[in-house]
Parts: C-alpha cells; sequence; structure tokens
C-alpha cells in the first residue's frame, strides 16, 4: 500500500498541468493508441509540450507506451487513479466516455 506522501505525489504529478489533463482526456476519448501527432491534433498543445507531459504521464503509469512503427500511447485504464479519474471525468461531462 502506498503511502500519502506517495499518493500525493503521483496526484500532483497527474494533473499538475492543463496539458497533462487534455492528454489524458484526448487518450480517453480515443480509445485506442495515438501517435504524438493524433494528440498533438486533438489538444493543439506543442509537440515538446506534450513529449515532456507524457513521460511524467508514462513515469506514474497512467499512460503506457508501445513501440509499431510509430511510438504510440495509451491510457492506462487499469491503474487505480486512473479508472477514478476517468469516471470524474465522464460523470462531469468533460470527457465523451461512455
Amino acid at each position: 500500500m502506498m503511502s500519502v506522501e506517495e499518493t500525493k505525489d503521483i496526484i500532483e504529478t497527474g494533473l499538475g498541468s492543463i496539458g497533462k489533463i487534455k492528454i489524458l482526456k484526448a487518450l480517453a476519448e480515443e480509445g485506442k493508441l495515438a501517435t504524438i501527432y493524433v494528440l498533438h491534433k486533438k489538444t493543439h498543445l506543442k509537440r515538446e509540450d506534450i513529449k515532456n507531459n507524457l513521460d511524467d504521464l508514462i513515469k506514474i503509469g497512467w499512460v503506457k507506451q508501445a513501440k509499431y512503427a510509430n511510438i504510440v500511447y495509451g491510457i492506462n485504464r487499469e491503474n487505480k487513479y486512473v479508472g477514478r479519474l476517468l469516471e470524474f471525468f465522464n460523470d462531469v461531462g468533460y470527457t465523451g466516455q461512455p
């Protein structure tokens, strides 16, 4: 079980910027793996900012990265924080997830 301090650090890292929230929303709505290009089109963030934010989200396990022809990213729905966050996003109408 994680300490309160570890949980606090994870939440602050995961939600620490509007860019991260936009990326999480885009990945949740995409429903499949997405490239940096797709994330750029959906979030209108700079590619550099997307990469930096993804690095943080990958470190805390909220986003998974895979390499096929391109490097692709997907939201980690198995992560307990992500599951609760997506429920919240849906409940308040921030995402269109069923």
